[in-house]
């Protein structure tokens, strides 16, 4: 029975060795699925990044575009003031130089014939300064039409550009989010592949310590198959040494004819039996002398093994500590903003809506298979009856210490080793 069971805990470590290789491939998958994402967000942000520096590139150019624009009306605008000064100014010449020759006229009389032809002449050369002036005239004004004309279509390009540029400018405040955005998946994919990258180290670990347990299992087996054939085969000859005795006895006690020869058989079956009696405490010794090395190999392992389940412990401690530091920072930051808020909200007139109700509470993990299969290894283990624990408190113990996956518990495995 205690060979089946040895056994059966033996398939069972088997079955839980392979599980937990099963889940160091699956986490492997997964952290090459991880690696994927993160390397094609990498690209898109970089495209985001570029699109963004084209963006830079094509608003810096209407800017100075539009400023080369304003340049240039300004230029027009001052061209078209000083045109319309000089416009002015020929006007008033003009009249003024009416006046004079309407008073010069007036003060001539009629009958001085050569100095009418004389104002005739004047005011035949003046006819054309006049049509000069307004001909000048006229084409200022044709200037200045046209100059209006361009100042409306500038102004008009001038509106269609800073519209241009507050889209220009909602596309990049966009991209900009876009960049933010990815960003903060890069960090949360990158805490992810940190945390799995974790949980394979500690995998491996595991599976390193449980085969290390196989093969002690697998040795103790060996050693205690040897013990148990010695004991079986030295108990086979004592067996058969006290039916040649009884014969012997009984012999010598039916042909007992002679007192001597009785009495010499009985010392030699004291003698016989003291013999035995002596090998027999030897054979105990020497038993309890390789039962005790076990003992004192397995120790060592046990120490050792646990040594290296506190230095996994110590790990978890150090990054729930971070994690607590974190999260504690992060309470302070969220204590100071609602502070802050709460400030705003008092200092404000107009009611503000009510917050947003707390995120629901996260599922629990999903139940573990290498923690169920350790339960039913730990209660096989102590299986019930008085027999069994008789012979339970008579052999040493060897510990299987196992630790999860996920880094909460560690069980501890008793297999104890069976001798006859």
């Amino acid at each position: 029975m205690n060979s089946s069971d040895e056994e059966k805990q033996l398939q069972l470590i088997t079955n839980l060795k392979e599980q937990a290789i099963g889940e160091y491939e699956d986490l492997r998958a997964e952290n090459q699925k991880t690696k994927e994402k993160c390397d094609k967000i990498r690209q898109e942000r970089d495209e985001a990044v570029r699109k963004l520096e084209e963006f830079q590139k094509i608003s810096h150019m209407v800017i100075e575009e539009v400023n080369f624009m304003q340049n240039h009306l300004e230029i027009e605008k001052t061209c078209r003031e000083s045109a319309e000064a000089l416009a002015t100014k020929l006007n008033k010449e003009n009249k003024t130089l009416k006046r004079i020759s309407m008073l010069y006229m007036a003060k001539l009389g009629p009958d001085v014939i050569t100095e009418e032809i004389n104002i005739d002449d004047e005011e035949s050369t003046t006819e054309p300064e006049a049509t000069a002036e307004t001909c000048v005239s006229v084409h200022c004004q044709k200037q200045i039409k046209e100059l209006r004309d361009q100042i409306v279509s500038v102004q008009e390009e001038k509106k269609m550009l800073a519209i241009e540029l507050e889209s220009l400018k909602s596309k990049l405040a966009e991209v900009i989010e876009e960049v933010n955005k990815v960003k903060q998946e890069k960090d949360v994919l990158n805490s992810e592949v940190l945390e799995q990258r974790k949980v394979l180290e500690k995998c491996n670990r595991v599976s390193m310590l449980a085969a290390a347990e196989y093969e002690e299992m697998q040795v103790n087996l060996e050693l205690e198959k040897d013990l148990r054939k010695k004991a079986e085969s030295f108990a086979q000859e004592m067996f058969i040494e006290q039916n040649k005795l009884k014969r012997q006895s009984h012999l010598l006690l039916q042909s007992s004819a002679p007192d001597q020869q009785f009495l010499k058989a009985l010392n030699e079956n004291a003698k016989l039996t003291q013999l035995l009696e002596e090998e027999r405490i030897q054979h105990q010794q020497k038993v309890k002398e390789l039962e005790e090395q076990l003992e004192n190999e397995t120790l060592h392992k046990e120490i050792h093994n646990l040594k290296q389940q506190v230095e996994l412990l110590e790990e978890d401690k150090k990054e729930l500590e971070s994690k607590y530091q974190s999260s504690e920072e992060k309470a302070r930051n969220l204590k100071h903003s609602v502070d802050e808020l709460q400030k705003r909200v008092n200092q404000s007139e107009n009611s503000v809506p009510p917050p947003p109700p707390p995120p629901p509470p996260l599922p629990p993990p999903p139940p573990n298979p290498i923690r169920s299969l350790m339960s039913m290894i730990r209660k096989r283990s102590h299986p019930g009856g008085s027999g069994g624990k008789k012979e339970k408190a008579a052999q040493p113990e060897t510990s299987l210490p196992v630790t999860l996956a996920g880094g909460d518990s560690v069980l501890a495995v008793r297999s104890k080793p069976n001798h006859l």
